[in-house]
């Protein structure tokens, strides 16, 4: 297996639901891209996919020495079919289509792992590690959350979900597979967020030996998120990494360990 990371952004953002800044958004960038430089430096190819006119000389000018980075940047005089009312899934998921068709660091991998940008995968190298353990002859591995404990519990979570923030493909059969999954996405339609599609390819998949829809390790971001298509399904701002999210991802860790087929 040779893995490729690839990070999506927008720093001019134009879709409905964001909650950032310009500025915020591209500071927060930069400090995942620093995480990356100091946790793995040029191990794993990064490809940083990113689809506005934002000047990206100053991101260049800090990273091309410390990262095995390829920049791609789809800028709006393209004009390519990004739809700012279909929200984030379809506009993300476009930009991952055109990322993949144009990347020259992917021709040299056989499986990217999709991250969304703008916060740090702070245990990146134990994912990374799972990965290439366990991923190296699949053609999908993400996570999934499909339960009703929470139901059953009176609890608000909800319990029927994918992580749109990351999963691991092998290229070739993205390509072949799902290359144009962001036409079935729409932040404005109920069941149609990227976290839906995950889900059901999950279900439909999920006795394929090709796949894999749980991980072992509980992954753990950083930073502020605040889109209304998070995993959390929050529409507020909240921290990622705040002692209470580190606490219930230790008990996660747990738990995936002693019951690996129950997606909660």
């Amino acid at each position: 297996m040779k893995l490729a990371i690839l990070l999506t952004a927008t720093i001019k953002v134009q879709v409905i639901g964001g909650n950032f800044t310009m500025d915020e958004r591209a500071h927060m960038y930069a400090s995942t891209l620093r995480f990356y430089a100091n946790a793995f430096g040029k191990k794993y190819p990064i490809i940083f996919l990113e689809n506005s006119d934002y000047n990206l000389s100053e991101f260049k000018k800090e990273f091309n020495d410390k990262l095995d980075i390829e920049w791609i940047q789809l800028l709006p005089s393209e004009n390519l079919p990004f739809n700012p009312n279909k929200g984030k899934s379809f506009n993300e998921y476009l930009m991952i289509k055109e990322g993949i068709l144009r990347s020259q660091k992917l021709k040299q991998c056989t499986h990217f792992l999709k991250i969304t940008g703008r916060y740090a995968m702070v245990n990146i190298l134990t994912i990374t590690k799972e990965i290439e353990k366990r991923a190296k002859n699949k053609v999908f591995m993400g996570d999934i959350k499909d339960t009703n404990l929470y139901e059953l519990i009176g609890s608000r979570n909800y319990g029927h979900w994918g992580d749109s923030r990351f999963w691991v493909a092998q290229i070739e059969y993205y390509k072949n597979h799902l290359l144009n999954c962001y036409l079935e996405m729409n932040d404005c339609e109920d069941g149609k967020w990227a976290e839906h599609y995950l889900l059901r390819m999950a279900r439909q998949y999920k006795k394929d030996n090709r796949f894999i829809f749980r991980f072992h390790h509980q992954v753990l971001f950083n930073g502020i998120t605040g889109m209304r298509t998070s995993a959390e399904l929050a529409t507020g701002k909240f921290r990622q990494d705040s002692l209470n999210i580190r606490i219930k991802c230790k008990i996660r860790y747990i738990l995936r360990i002693l019951f690996p087929n129950f997606w909660f």
